[in-house]
């Protein structure tokens, strides 16, 4: 465990102004749908340096909540450890646009409300709910890996942010529909909001190597995206055609060239949900249906996707399932590789590719599909404990926080860091818009990842195992009644907090 506290002095809040100010003017347009013209001049030699960054400033979206002045009360962070963005608090400014719109934020918040905040990182998932369960009221806001939430809300161990006053879901910093999918029926015990920004970190992105491309002289890519012709079928053709025995030796291997590159949990994983299939779907009451082994759509995507990466050796099989996937990100760094399935975060380790690369959505299962989907794979929610010192301001916080995570935060991370400082052209970052815009969770690729994904999908993918309907049969029952118990679980609490229990 480590403690990580935010010296919220007004010295320091007055010298941070300036900057606050810089990156909070954006319009409710401008964090999810800004057109990529208005932001690919924001270009330097250092484009993370906070004074090359020069956003636009429009209006910013506010929140309307009251006044409160909470006499400098401790205002508890708990975080999950992980890889990627996941803190709340930022230590210092140090001159990079993201961490030090993240800090500016919470000396902002602090001010307004008059509170001190402390963030503390556990890398144990279940402390959070042994945190909880032993009364403890130190904490005024959780963050917690998604499965984790989920069996919080199960024990009706956190409220539900939908009913709390103060939080205004129907606000543009909350994305009510990635909201909706993540929940079970019509109770919010978590909800997505700017301030999650594992939500982006953790979203697949296909990369693909521009200097082949232009050498296997292909259509122009970004072209093929915006008529809406990039489909499973011209990536197939593309993917299968690029693989070759660069060495001679008569086997295809780590020292030859590929189609694509990527671990099967980044590639495989992110076509399902591409092409529109859904392991777990909802019924109209927003209750999950296992429904992969009878939905005829989701067949047809499992098979395509096999028929495009495994059937015509365009996918380079390894023994690399890590989420750093070292192996395929070394090769397409040395020109091995067309395309390269990862997620967001790991685009940066990429900066310093001799070889040019753009961003591309993954495809649609075929052109009748309207749009583009992008798959988060995982993801960090916030959840407000039951033993938090003061719902009124666990609300009004939370609800402030993703307030002015939208306005700053998110632009900082979409305009600056995504757009100039990995993009490496303007139609990759209109890419970029492309993948906000149609952001989707899969229940059974996430909360339910141990029961479907982790335990057979995957496997059936690096065993070229196609055989989906002996898969589903074998583990249907277990697998529904695992669904069965959480919905009776939300029932329960449901009918509990109706009485007043």
């Amino acid at each position: 465990m480590r403690q990580k506290t935010a010296a919220l002095l007004l010295v320091l809040l007055m010298c941070a102004l300036p900057l606050l100010s810089a990156c909070s003017q954006q319009t409710e347009n401008a964090a999810e749908d800004a057109p990529a013209s208005q932001n690919g001049a924001a270009q330097s030699a250092d484009p993370g340096s906070s004074a090359d960054a020069e956003p636009d400033k429009p209006e910013i979206v506010t929140d309307d909540l009251p006044e409160r002045n909470y006499d400098g009360a401790a205002f508890n962070i708990y975080t999950r450890s992980n890889t990627t963005h996941y803190a709340y608090l930022a230590e210092e400014m140090n001159g990079e646009v993201l961490n030090d719109a993240i800090y500016s934020r919470n000396l902002k918040t602090a001010e307004r409300f008059n509170i001190a905040f402390t963030e503390t990182v556990y890398s144990d998932e279940i402390m959070a709910q042994n945190n909880v369960q032993s009364g403890d009221d130190t904490f005024s806001l959780m963050n917690v890996r998604c499965t984790a939430a989920d069996k919080m809300a199960q024990k009706g161990l956190c409220f539900d942010i939908s009913s709390m006053e103060f939080i205004n879901l129907e606000k543009p910093y909350w994305d009510d529909e990635l909201t909706r999918m993540i929940a079970v029926g019509d109770r919010y015990f978590t909800a997505i909001g700017s301030a999650n920004l594992t939500t982006i970190d953790f979203m697949n992105v296909m990369l693909f190597n521009k200097d082949l491309f232009a050498q296997y002289q292909f259509d122009d890519l970004y072209s093929t995206v915006r008529e809406g012709r990039w489909t499973f079928d011209a990536f197939g053709t593309m993917a299968s055609s690029v693989t070759m025995d660069l060495d001679g030796d008569g086997a295809l291997n780590a020292n030859d060239q590929w189609g694509v590159l990527g671990t099967a949990k980044f590639l495989h994983c992110a076509f399902l949900p591409a092409g529109g299939a859904w392991y777990v779907s909802k019924d109209a009451g927003n209750i999950p249906v296992f429904s992969m082994g009878t939905d005829e759509h989701f067949l047809s995507v499992f098979e395509k996707t096999f028929a495009v990466l495994n059937d015509n050796n365009a996918w380079y099989l390894t023994n690399d399932t890590t989420n750093e996937a070292v192996d395929y990100h070394n090769m397409f760094r040395n020109n091995q590789g067309l395309f390269l399935a990862t997620i967001f975060y790991y685009i940066e380790s990429l900066r310093d590719m001799d070889y040019d690369f753009g961003i591309v959505p993954f495809p649609k299962y075929d052109e009748s599909q309207a749009d583009y989907y992008s798959r988060i794979s995982f993801y960090d929610a916030s959840v407000i404990p039951v033993t938090v010192p003061s719902p009124e301001m666990s609300a009004i916080v939370l609800e402030a926080l993703n307030c002015e995570s939208f306005n700053s935060v998110v632009p900082a991370y979409k305009d600056i860091a995504l757009k100039s400082k990995f993009a490496r052209d303007e139609d990759s970052s209109a890419m970029i818009d492309v993948y906000l815009e149609h952001r989707i969770v899969d229940f059974g690729d996430s909360i339910l990842v141990d029961s479907i994904r982790d335990t057979f999908v995957v496997a059936m993918f690096y065993n070229n195992n196609k055989d989906l309907a002996s898969a589903v049969k074998s583990r249907s029952k277990v697998i529904t009644k695992t669904i069965d118990k959480m919905i009776a679980a939300y029932q329960e609490i449901e009918s509990s907090q109706e009485q007043g229990g």
